[in-house]
Order: structure tokens, then C-alpha cells, then sequence
């Protein structure tokens, strides 16, 4: 996920799905692929981002979360 460095706002989710036989990107290949989509958005989000790797199942969904900017994790609000 892509967040803001100053508020830690999740600014995007990106979520990568290998099926059985395909290649794992590595965690820098997706960082980039992440802000890149993120970049080229109708609004990208202004400010300094940065991507933090969460595990899928991490991730409930209709709960919202943010980064920790010290521990560089994702927490549930």
C-alpha cells in the first residue's frame, strides 16, 4: 500500500495476486509498480509517499487503517 510519510494516510491499495506457475515480483518490483499507478492517477495524492508490504489476509475489509510512521506498520483505527 502506498501511504502519505507525514500523516501515514493509506493513499492506495495494491494488491498482487500470483497464480500457480507465474513469476513473484519482488517487493521492489511492486513498491515501484505501486507508486507509479499511484502517479499516474486523474489526482495523485500530493506529498511524499511510500509503500509499506502488508500480508493479504493483514487486511480486513470495511476496517480502516493507517501506517505507524515509527514502527512502519500497518495499524487498524
Amino acid at each position: 500500500m502506498v501511504y502519505d510519510s507525514t500523516t501515514g494516510k493509506i493513499r492506495h491499495l495494491h494488491r498482487v495476486v500470483t497464480f500457480p506457475g507465474g513469476r513473484e515480483p519482488t517487493d521492489d518490483e511492486i513498491a515501484a509498480d505501486a507508486l507509479r499507478l499511484v502517479g499516474s492517477l486523474p489526482k495523485p495524492p500530493s506529498g511524499v509517499l511510500h509503500v509499506l508490504h502488508a500480508e493479504y489476509d493483514a487486511i480486513e475489509p470495511g476496517k480502516k487503517y493507517r501506517a505507524d510512521l515509527n514502527r512502519k506498520v500497518l495499524v487498524g483505527l
